[in-house]
């Protein structure tokens, strides 16, 4: 197979991201990008001719703070369609030499499939963990992963590790290209994060520290930056652990020191057991009237232990959700701004309970007017999506929505989400407006936004549409599917 041939099957296996797991990743498309993919055939060759430039710069980045709980955050690459063709492109293109290179004990974006990291993978590589445990009694667990992980990564010295692992000259050029303008343009440093060539890419800067732990003779497991080593003995663990912290430094990287420890035997099965939630799942799945009682009891010491069990709090919401439970219901309303980071969890799991429209209305008109959303926009953003799904007509959220929408001074993220509701939800007057707002606004995201907005709105002049689907922006492909008058989707989860 020639290397354009190879290359556009890794564009297009980029591109069938957009269309399949968008929806579920951190930063969501206000319309699940469906204004592209029924063009894709058209806009395909302007993504491989920028494809050809061995010195390719990104065209536009936004950094978006991510809450990793209630006050530290990760800052998310939210990446032009362009860029992150591009991106993921040169890093699948990659990814066939530097699979090759990956032990089995790694669990992290080695699949085909769309998805190229998820959930499931992570599963497996806990039941490994417990495996390893069930068949050898006398094994000790040590756990650690990595501070500021993709952060940290040093871009020349993973352009020396793709050379090493067998990639191709050009295209470890254009992956430095990028990243060192990704760099200056973000005046931040390390990969992008919450694109799968990030993890694709970081597999490699850890090729060396996978090597390093595997001359001990002893079984790991990897999950990105979470690593499990094990071995019979407490001391030789802590040895080994000294250094694979050295090994971390080589490479500019910092073990956790919150998030390193030995465990007991016990506390290794404790902390790897999901037979609780296995079994659980189980009886759902067969109708027993116990299961929901049994996840019920789950969520609720979930939520009583000191600290939260964060992690049982996420597995119980879903499963509650699709029962129509509102067990949960209180809790979530309750803490839907001190748990912002898991917003989007809490408001799908509000969103099933149809009964309780009302007191999600009051809660969200409640944190509008009384929070300062500047500094929390990705719940913004969430309380605006779920205000917009359920269909929520409330003068306080659509007052709120045109406040976030008229301040240049915020992201732009929220503010398109806050186009979307009022032009779904808002009086016959907003159309009239929206196009106001168009026709001042220069960033092409929330401008998007408000082309969908108006023409949710009822308000879109023919003419606009078809300037624009003569336009040299990414807007003539929005002007192309708006002219078809689809049903506008809603961001999947």
């Amino acid at each position: 197979m020639g290397q354009s041939t190879q290359r556009s099957r890794f564009l297009d296996r980029a591109a069938g991201r957009l269309w399949v797991v968008e929806g579920r990743l951190d930063l969501p498309d206000v319309i699940n990008f469906s204004d592209l993919k029924p063009f894709w055939a058209d806009y395909r060759p302007e993504i491989q001719r920028y494809l050809a430039d061995s010195h390719y710069l990104p065209d536009h980045i936004e950094l978006v703070e991510h809450p990793k709980g209630y006050i530290a955050t990760r800052p998310l690459a939210r990446l032009s369609v362009q860029d992150r063709l591009i991106y993921e492109t040169l890093a699948f293109e990659a990814a066939d030499a530097i699979n090759s290179m990956l032990s089995k004990s790694v669990f992290n974006h080695r699949s085909r499939r769309q998805s190229v990291h998820s959930v499931e993978d992570w599963k497996r590589m806990r039941k490994k963990a417990r495996d390893f445990l069930t068949r050898d009694k006398n094994l000790l667990m040590a756990r650690t992963d990595i501070v500021s992980f993709y952060e940290h990564i040093d871009t020349g010295v993973l352009a020396m590790d793709l050379t090493a692992a067998g990639v191709s000259d050009e295209v470890v050029g254009q992956l430095q290209s990028f990243l060192e303008g990704f760099e200056r343009q973000c005046h931040t440093w390390g990969l992008p994060q919450g694109s799968a060539a990030s993890g694709i890419l970081a597999n490699a800067y850890l090729l060396p520290v996978d090597n390093f732990i595997q001359q001990f003779d002893t079984q790991f497991l990897r999950y990105s930056d979470d690593i499990y080593i094990f071995d019979s003995n407490e001391e030789r663990l802590r040895s080994i652990l000294l250094q694979v912290n050295r090994a971390f430094r080589t490479r500019r990287l910092n073990m956790s020191a919150a998030k390193t420890t030995i465990f007991t035997r016990n506390a290794a099965e404790r902390y790897l057991d999901d037979m609780q939630k296995d079994l659980i799942m189980y009886d759902l799945g067969l109708g027993k009237r116990s299961a929901l009682e049994d996840l019920r009891h789950l969520f609720h010491s979930a939520v009583n232990e000191t600290p939260a069990n964060e992690r049982d709090i996420k597995f119980s919401l879903p499963p509650l959700g699709r029962k129509n439970d509102d067990f949960a219901f209180p809790w979530a309303i309750d803490n839907l701004k001190s748990w912002h980071h898991l917003s989007p969890r809490l408001l799908r799991y509000l969103e099933s309970l149809p009964g309780k429209r009302k007191d999600l209305q009051v809660t969200l008109e409640g944190i509008l007017e009384r929070v300062p959303t500047i500094d929390y926009p990705f719940l913004e953003r969430n309380l605006f999506e779920t205000a917009t799904r359920c269909g929520l007509l409330s003068e306080t959220i659509r007052a709120n929505a045109w406040m976030v929408l008229r301040d240049r001074n915020r992201s732009s993220y929220p503010r398109e989400f806050a186009a979307r509701y009022i032009g779904r939800l808002g009086t016959p007057n907003d159309g009239q407006l929206l196009k106001m707002e168009y026709e001042g606004e220069s960033h092409i995201d929330v401008r998007r936004a408000l082309l969908v907005a108006m023409y949710e709105a009822d308000y879109m002049p023919t003419g606009l549409l078809k300037s624009l689907q003569n336009s040299s922006t990414m807007l003539k492909w929005t002007a192309k599917y708006l002219h078809r008058q689809p049903e506008i989707p809603f961001p999947k989860f």
